[in-house]
């Protein structure tokens, strides 16, 4: 297995016959911008792969000790890299471990540090990372996501271009096809993505060099081409003796030993087998994908790769702020390919975990000692380290939640948590916006924060695959039961929500008669101080999420812990928030708010401002259900006031006084011009008002 991912879906084109770039440059191709510019390639220089190659000769890593390891090749060089900077290593397990000294201490999952489980999951989800590049000015191909095949495949046919069929969600080039030019080779592209995802990614193929570079810290560190698996012919030996051959050398090198040449879709594709017996210098290309896991070769070739195309690698990877080391995967587009004014690449996607022995044991070209370069950087001074300690925790309750009335307006499941978190930035006053299902941004004057349903980009993947791994859950979390005899069955069970080190909500479960489910009672108030010392003794065993729920179970939480019984059960790091804000009874408190308020702690919540106005709404607003509408979208928004149906002049219209912050009133505007489905608004009048101090909305006629 290679150390870490390494997904590139494009290859080095065995013609050069058509041009492929995105929908955005096609009119670059018909002559836009310079009157003067010159036929197809002028300006474009070709990287110069085969001179590396010949000058460098194949790398010759046979005397590494890495060879004999039979552990991971990536974590190895980044603990040999802390300890030649005189900094501790501590293993735990799960490729996961720490580096550190007196002063700092970063945590790695495999190859990357204090990666975000947010943005991790963006660059994972293909057609997200491409739609937040693509906002950013970022080039990618076009390109469109499907789960029937025969509207793939009707896209396919009516874009009349070559195109790259993926997986949605994946790594390490599983089920990608490139290179796809007729109906036959779709069929099979398509059957190949699909055994890997149940979204399936068609897009253009962009011919040139595959390219993959490490940035590090917004900085390109190094880059290399991958070279699809092929053979040279010498007219006697079959393929199959010449990949045997390839894979004897490849098992001389640390990074590529145990990903031989295996996979020969383009083989099959042009009707050849093993047996075929190559020419003389005859090159036979056996795979669509350059990914070294699936057979390719590594040239390193930063010093050579053009300036822009490391900055749209840079940029690339400044979409995704919370992950540390990433890898970009692009298209150097072929001389062939290119006019002036086209971007010098298109990137295909980018990596949260790349594999950095390639940078290090590159097949051609000097190596680069990438791990040096991820260590050094989270311990220089110019970064601030993201695992902060939460040494006091306290019990901090959320404050009521005064909609716990309204449950079903929030919807269910994960719509639910996200329903919950905009009310709170709307109270704020911050803004929202809407990425992808699921997947959201607040913002606010100095700060902003990406959200994947309840979870904050401030969410570290380590903190989440730990709290998902039930074995080392129970192996890590505290417990006092071995100081006492007791029955752990007759426990108490009760979950907290524990927000940046605080406590701010606990909910006692109860079972009840006859029914599978618990009642959840909201008992905050009620727990004793000496829950902070658990608190204390959890939250470093999971690395201090700033989001986490436990479920915790005593004899009774509002007595001194210290002299009963108890145990922390389980930790999870997507907790429902909902059952904080609408438990069976007791209050509900409002923990989203508190959430956010932890996220964007420089707000000063007694200086968010508020907005009062009138709302007159004209055109077809009554009897198609609006009143109730705006109720159910102002308590969405945490809007304040009433709404009722009244004539004006001789006219039905809508009257409303909305109370809440200016960003929410707007977007009140912004919704109240559609209304709901049955309605038709021509007009809406709005005036500011006294603020009117209402504590809930109304429909009051």
């Amino acid at each position: 297995m290679h150390d870490g991912n390494d997904s590139s879906d494009t290859v080095i084109s065995e013609d050069a016959c058509q041009v492929d770039v995105g929908i955005d440059d096609q009119e670059n191709l018909e002559g836009r911008g310079d009157p003067d510019n010159g036929p197809c390639g002028q300006g474009q220089p070709p990287l110069p792969i085969d001179d590396v190659i010949q000058n460098s000769g194949p790398n010759d890593f046979s005397a590494s000790k890495f060879l004999q390891s039979q552990d991971d090749v990536g974590i190895q060089l980044l603990c040999n890299a802390a300890a030649n900077l005189d900094l501790d290593v501590r293993y735990h397990r799960n490729l996961i471990f720490e580096v550190f000294n007196e002063s700092r201490r970063v945590v790695f999952r495999q190859n990357s540090p204090e990666n975000s489980s947010v943005y991790a999951y963006c660059v994972r989800k293909k057609q997200i990372a491409k739609s937040m590049m693509a906002a950013h000015g970022v080039p990618v191909p076009s390109g469109s996501v499907f789960r029937d095949y025969d509207a793939a495949l009707a896209f396919f046919t009516e874009s009349d271009t070559v195109v790259t069929v993926k997986p949605t969600d994946g790594s390490a080039g599983h089920g990608v096809t490139s290179q796809i030019s007729t109906e036959e080779e779709f069929f099979k592209a398509w059957e190949f993505a699909k055994s890997e995802s149940r979204e399936v990614l068609v897009e253009q193929h962009i011919f040139g060099d595959d390219v993959r570079i490490i940035v590090i810290g917004g900085r390109a560190e190094a880059a290399y081409v991958r070279v699809p698996a092929c053979v040279m012919g010498d007219g006697k030996s079959t393929v199959r003796e010449l990949v045997a051959q390839k894979n004897t050398v490849r098992r001389r090198n640390p990074s590529l030993r145990i990903d031989p040449i295996r996979r020969f879709d383009l083989l099959e594709r042009h009707g050849l087998t093993l047996d075929y017996v190559p020419e003389p210098d005859e090159s036979v290309q056996l795979t669509s994908v350059a990914n070294a896991s699936a057979g390719g070769e590594t040239v390193q070739i930063l010093d050579y790769l053009d300036r822009e195309a490391v900055e749209i690698a840079e940029r690339a990877a400044n979409c995704f702020p919370g992950l540390v080391q990433v890898g970009v995967d692009l298209i150097y587009v072929s001389p062939d390919h290119w006019h002036n004014g086209m971007p010098r690449a298109y990137i295909i996607e980018v990596n949260s975990n790349p594999g950095i022995s390639d940078a290090v044991f590159p097949s051609y070209g000097r190596p680069v000692n990438v791990p040096e370069k991820v260590i050094s950087h989270m311990f220089s001074e110019d970064i601030k380290p993201a695992l902060v300690s939460t040494e006091n925790a306290t019990v901090s309750l959320a404050e009521p939640y005064r909609d716990t009335r309204f449950s079903r307006v929030f919807g269910k499941g994960n719509a639910r948590q996200a329903a919950l978190v905009k009310q709170a930035a709307y109270k704020l006053n911050l803004q929202v916006e809407q990425l992808a299902d699921g997947l959201y941004r607040l913002t606010g004057e100095h700060s902003s924060c990406l959200f994947h349903h309840g979870m904050p980009d401030r969410l570290r993947l380590i903190s989440r695959k730990i709290t998902r791994n039930g074995d080392w859950m129970k192996s890590i979390l505290p417990t006092n039961l071995e100081e006492f005899i007791k029955d752990e069955t007759k426990l108490n069970q009760f979950r907290l929500l524990v927000v940046g080190g605080r406590l701010v909500s606990v909910l006692h479960l109860q079972a009840q008669a006859g029914r599978t489910d618990v009642a959840l009672r909201e008992v905050g108030d009620q727990v004793h101080q000496s829950i902070e010392g658990v608190l204390q003794r959890t939250l470093p065993a999971i690395f201090y999420p700033p989001l986490v729920g436990i479920d915790f179970c005593t004899e009774d939480i509002s007595s001194d812990l210290d002299s009963q019984p108890w145990r922390v059960m389980d930790a999870v790091c997507n907790p429902h928030l909902s059952s904080h804000h609408f438990p069976s009874s007791g209050p509900g408190r409002d923990v989203a708010t508190a959430l956010v308020s932890h996220i964007f702690n420089d707000l000063d919540r007694s200086t968010v401002p508020k907005q009062c106005e009138r709302f007159v709404i004209r055109g077809q607003v009554q009897g198609v259900g609006f009143r109730r509408w705006l109720k159910w979208i102002a308590i969405l928004h945490s809007i304040r006031g009433w709404v009722r149906n009244r004539r004006e002049n001789g006219e039905d219209v809508l009257e409303a006084v909305l109370e809440g912050s200016p960003v929410a009133i707007q977007r009140m505007y912004t919704l109240c011009h559609h209304g709901p489905k049955d309605a038709r608004v021509d007009a809406i009048d709005r005036s500011p008002l006294a603020h009117s101090g209402r504590s809930q909305f109304s429909v009051i006629g």
